[in-house]
């Protein structure tokens, strides 16, 4: 005679709990035969609990708990820049002949900003020689003024003297300096111009490549499984196709777009400072290695905040579009409370990675200009030296003066970009997971079509 085994508690199936009006636990069942009050306080929506129901909590709950980040990178993990970043670059290549037309925009703006000072500098020696001159007689050579003064004993102002080009007693030639003035109205003007174009070609280029990269997303979401859409949550691929994308327009178009000229207008400075004078040059070029020291300790910290930041992001986007869609159900298992904890605590998870990232990012600017500005200290101070010694023309001076804050400038501002790119890497990085994940097999020649249902 045979016995049936008794069944263990964890094989006796439990009956979906509910919270009553007194906010106490009953079962189901027994919430519906002995507490009629209870089901008469609320409608019954808020307290039935139907198949549907425990199926739409039970995908629910295991939404909430997933934190499966095959599809994206672990937060904080650092991820290959240069990868991504030559891919994001990429994605501007389609349109090879507009970014001919901006490069030679930029050139032109860039050749033209940096003759500039130059020529402002012969102005400044216009007036600076003509007002020694109409001091000197007329009657003498510029050679009898500088014998005259190495006579009296003035030895530096003789060796000044003899480096400018001068006639004793003409004046200031204003003539001449009109001239140059307006020569260099020009060129200011040309160069504001030359910049203008470059920036709406680039412009046009950058909103038709996002428009193309966004068209790809939408593309590629239509051809991914189900099974993608199982393992990630939907506010996390809603900030890829969002925010990350977004991220990515304003790094292309606010960074990238200045770094083309910066470059460029490094190069062109340094070559006309080289033209002025080798010596202050070097003075110049002694702060590179600090701002190399510099960028290299606070370009991969601000990588991974970036990195962090975005990733975080996305997993709050997850849990507040989980708690919308779910509302009901958090309210029928009086996980309200619950619901409001988590999204409090990933909230100050993204408060402190946001932080760091923006901290890092906004003091790479400053800390380059205050090095730019010490390497203006030692060049003011060089450059005089030089200027009394009589071996430079106040004008170079002054033109070289320029130079330096054209060079320590855009300098700062290639510190102040690389943060952002380093942002914009991030998210792009994470729209191409997006785009590289595999896809939906397509059906093999030859297959029969599923009889309908029903």
């Amino acid at each position: 005679m045979s016995t049936k085994n008794p069944q263990s508690a964890a094989d006796v199936p439990q009956e979906p709990q509910v919270r009553t009006a007194d906010g106490e636990l009953a079962a189901s069942g027994e919430a519906a035969s002995s507490a009629p009050e209870a089901t008469t306080a609320k409608p019954a929506s808020a307290l039935e609990v139907t198949e549907e129901d425990q199926a739409l909590a039970a995908a629910a709950l295991a939404g909430a708990s997933s934190d499966d980040w095959s599809a994206g990178p672990p937060p904080g993990k650092a991820t290959a820049f240069w990868p991504s970043f030559k891919r994001m670059i990429g994605l501007l290549l389609p349109y090879k002949g507009h970014l001919a037309i901006a490069a030679v925009a930029s050139v032109s703006s860039v050749v033209m900003a940096v003759a500039a000072p130059k020529v402002l500098g012969r102005a400044t020696n216009l007036v600076f020689e003509g007002a020694i001159s109409s001091r000197l007689p007329e009657n003498l050579t510029k050679q009898q003024v500088v014998d005259g003064m190495v006579a009296a004993g003035q030895d530096k102002m003789a060796q000044m003297v003899e480096a400018m080009n001068l006639v004793p007693g003409a004046g200031i030639d204003f003539e001449a300096l009109s001239r140059v003035l307006l020569a260099v109205l020009a060129l200011y003007v040309l160069s504001a111009l030359a910049g203008w174009l470059e920036g709406w070609v680039l412009n046009r280029v950058m909103v038709r490549a996002m428009f193309g990269l966004r068209a790809q997303v939408e593309d590629k979401i239509h051809r991914l499984p189900l099974s993608y859409f199982d393992k990630v949550q939907r506010g996390e691929l809603l900030s890829r196709v969002t925010n990350d994308i977004d991220n990515v327009t304003n790094t292309l178009q606010q960074s990238l777009s200045s770094a083309v000229t910066s470059v460029l207008t490094v190069i062109g400075v340094l070559a006309m400072m080289l033209s002025v004078s080798w010596k202050l040059t070097l003075v110049a070029l002694i702060i590179l290695p600090l701002m190399g020291v510099l960028f290299g300790i606070i370009g991969p910290r601000s990588q991974k905040a970036f990195t962090l930041q975005w990733a975080r992001t996305g997993r709050l986007n997850a849990r507040v579009e989980e708690s919308f869609s779910g509302h009901a159900l958090v309210r029928t298992y009086g996980r309200t409370e619950g619901s409001r904890a988590d999204f409090d605590a990933e909230n100050e998870e993204l408060f402190a990675a946001g932080l760091r990232a923006q901290f890092l990012s906004g003091i790479m600017m400053p800390i380059m200009q205050v090095v730019g500005n010490l390497g203006y200290v030692a060049i003011t101070v060089v450059g005089g030296l030089m200027v009394s010694g009589g071996s430079l023309r106040l004008g170079d001076v002054q033109a070289f003066i320029q130079y330096s804050q054209q060079f320590s400038q855009p300098l700062a501002q290639l510190g102040g970009m690389a943060t952002a790119v380093q942002s914009g890497t991030a998210s792009a990085e994470r729209i191409f997971e997006l785009l590289d994940a595999e896809e939906e097999r397509a059906d093999e020649a030859g297959a029969e079509a599923l009889a309908p249902v029903g």
